[in-house]
Order: C-alpha cells, then sequence, then structure tokens
C-alpha cells in the first residue's frame, strides 16, 4: 500500500473525508466522497490545483499517481477562479491523471490576461462542453449549470452541496466589463461551495479568494441562513481581503463570519515570511481568532503539515494534521528550519452542534 492510499482513502465505508493539502502558496483540497454502502464506494474530486517548486509542496501527480494505483480515479475538478495558485499545473493533472468534468466560476479573461489561462482553457477543451459546468449561487441544494446554461441538480455522492457564489447576475455585470475590469473583479465572482454530510449535519466551506465586496454585496444577506459551516477555508490564504478593502480600510466587515460560525480554520498558505504576499496576515488573523478558539485553528505551512476532516454518515466530526504525505510527496523541506518531524497528530471530533470545541 502506498503512503497516499494510506492517508488519505478511508478504511470504513460512509465517510467523507476532506484533505486540505499543503501546497505552499496556494490551495488544493481533496474531497473523498462516499457513493455507496462498502469500503470500496468512493469517488475524488480536487477542489483548485496548485504545483510549483516551492519547498515541501505536495506534487499532486505523484500523490495521484499512487492514491490510484490499484483502484480509484480522480472524477472532477472545482476551480473556484482561475488563478495561477488555484489553477497550477492542472494541464499536468489532465494529462498524466485524468478527470472527466470541470466545475468552474465562468469568469471570462480578455485582453492580455488570457495568455494566463491557457492551460485551464486545455482542459476545458479536452473534457468538452458535455462535461463543463458553471458555478452560480443558489438557495438550492445540489444545484449546478450546465455549459448550455440549464439548471441541473446533480449529486455527487451520499453527500450535499450549495454554490453560494458568484451571483448570475455579478457575472453578467463583470463579463460586460472591459479586460483590466474583469480581472480586477475575479475575486469578487470567485466560488465559493458548502458542502454537508451526516444525519446530523456538519459543514465544510471552500472560499477560494472571495472578498469583502463579494460577501458584503452578494452572499452574505442572501444566504446567510445557510452560512453555518463547522470548517471554514480562509479566504485568499488568510489575506486581509477577506475583512478589508485593504490594510487602511477602517470598516472592518465581520458579518459574513458571525453568521459561519465556523469551529474549525485552515489557512493555506506558506509561513508567512516565505509567502510573496505575507500571507497569512496579522491582521487578518487577529481577526478570525475573534470568531474561531485558537486551537482550532490551522496553519498549514507553520510545520508544514496536511488537515484531514473526516464526517461519518451520523455527523460525527474529526480532526487531524498529516506530515506523511508532505514528507512522501513534498519538494523537500527547505522551509522546515526547526527540523521539526512531528508525528501526526489527532485534533479532536465533534458528536453534535453543541459538542463542537476541539478535545485532545
Amino acid at each position: 500500500m502506498t503512503i497516499a492510499e494510506k492517508i488519505i482513502k478511508p478504511t470504513n465505508a460512509g465517510i467523507f473525508r476532506t484533505v486540505f493539502l499543503y501546497t505552499g502558496q496556494g490551495e488544493s483540497t481533496l474531497l473523498v466522497i462516499p457513493t455507496g454502502a462498502s469500503v470500496a464506494d468512493y469517488m475524488y474530486v480536487l477542489v483548485d490545483s496548485d504545483r510549483d517548486k516551492e519547498p515541501n509542496e505536495i506534487d499532486l501527480v505523484d500523490m495521484f499517481k499512487d492514491l490510484f494505483k490499484t483502484s480509484g480515479k480522480l472524477s472532477t475538478f472545482i476551480n473556484t477562479h482561475p488563478h495561477n495558485d488555484h489553477i497550477g499545473g492542472i494541464k499536468e493533472v489532465y494529462d498524466e491523471i485524468g478527470f472527466t468534468e470541470v466545475w468552474h466560476s465562468n469568469h471570462q479573461p480578455g485582453g492580455e490576461h488570457k495568455e494566463k489561462y491557457k492551460a485551464f482553457k486545455y482542459v476545458l477543451d479536452k473534457v468538452g462542453k458535455k462535461n463543463e459546468y458553471f458555478l452560480l449561487g443558489t438557495n438550492d441544494l445540489n444545484k449546478i449549470r450546465t455549459s448550455e446554461d440549464e439548471e441541473v441538480i446533480k449529486k455527487i455522492g451520499l453527500i450535499d452541496f450549495q454554490v453560494l457564489s458568484p451571483a448570475e447576475y455579478l457575472c453578467e455585470d463583470i463579463e460586460d466589463a472591459d479586460a483590466d475590469e474583469r480581472n480586477d473583479r475575479i475575486h469578487e465572482q470567485c466560488g465559493v461551495i458548502k458542502f454537508t454530510y451526516g444525519k446530523v449535519a456538519k459543514s465544510i466551506m471552500i472560499t477560494g479568494d472571495s472578498d469583502k465586496k463579494a460577501w458584503k454585496d452578494h452572499i452574505t444577506d442572501y444566504h446567510k441562513d445557510n452560512l453555518p459551516a463547522n470548517v471554514l477555508s480562509a479566504s485568499h490564504h488568510g489575506s486581509r481581503t477577506f475583512f478589508k478593502d485593504d490594510k487602511d480600510d477602517e470598516d472592518i466587515y465581520e458579518t459574513h463570519i458571525e453568521n459561519i460560525q465556523p469551529t474549525y480554520l485552515i489557512v493555506s498558505a506558506p509561513k508567512q515570511e516565505d509567502s510573496p504576499h505575507e500571507h497569512p496576515h496579522d491582521d487578518a488573523m487577529e481577526l478570525y481568532k475573534k470568531h474561531v478558539d485558537e486551537d482550532g485553528i490551522f496553519h498549514l505551512g507553520s510545520v508544514p503539515y496536511s488537515v484531514i476532516v473526516d464526517i461519518d454518515d451520523k455527523g460525527n466530526l474529526d480532526v487531524k494534521t498529516d506530515k506523511e504525505l508532505i514528507e512522501a510527496y513534498g519538494k523537500g523541506d527547505d522551509n522546515n528550519d526547526d527540523g521539526d518531524k512531528a508525528k501526526n497528530i489527532y485534533i479532536g471530533s465533534q458528536t453534535s452542534r453543541i459538542d463542537n470545541k476541539p478535545m485532545g
């Protein structure tokens, strides 16, 4: 059994496993979704892709080759927005691993910005229009838009999902803008998706790089009743843009996280000194700590490690960190200055919405 198989594939049936992979200054999250009653009944969905040459970053292609060595395949790629740190290496993943469908925000680059998305366009052309779907905000579960502009209910295994962003009117507005404005508003048009599973429902929210304007103007008021989530991926690698327009913005926005009420926060970023954008921002992390207990916050680059969240069919939620994937598929440990080779850590579990604090 390979390391990828051992760490990523559940050994019991009916587990919804989310693996927040360490990819440095980027984001890649693997969803392992139950599809039936057997331990073999799982499908695999990748949300965003980052594959460059940062130290410790997990090489997705190498990991997937080992993961699917004996069974399983990648079925779907979901892209929150087509920036390089969320689509990096996706051509290589498609060519060497393969997948059938692509779901994306339908951001349409123009002018000089088109060049940045050639690899993503290559993948879209390869999967074809019939396997291309658009993320559009809706209050309905499991609803998505086909490339032929038809709304369809499309289950992925036994879990439910809800697309919270981007709003359809926003996509139309941005599409009519010039190329530079479209590029400037890409985070406003970013996909946000909530995945839910369990008899006592537990949820994981993936936020991409969605910014303050997206939440304040388009998401929070419309989806307020549907925002609560147990696990939140910190938007934009822990950037302040989730709360502020810029560093000097004194109109701090917190209504979104007040409604989300997360117990766990996952920050996909390297150590701050290794980030070209100084992610995660100190002021953003202080704001997050107002709403999430510090022992429930996991900055992937701090050690580094990946984080694995399991939800079973009853709704029990377990969280643990993992270093083995980095040790097996990372690009060395140059960022790990202290030489820390700590063992994997079990963080804790949730059995209900009342008993929702990390333990252990």
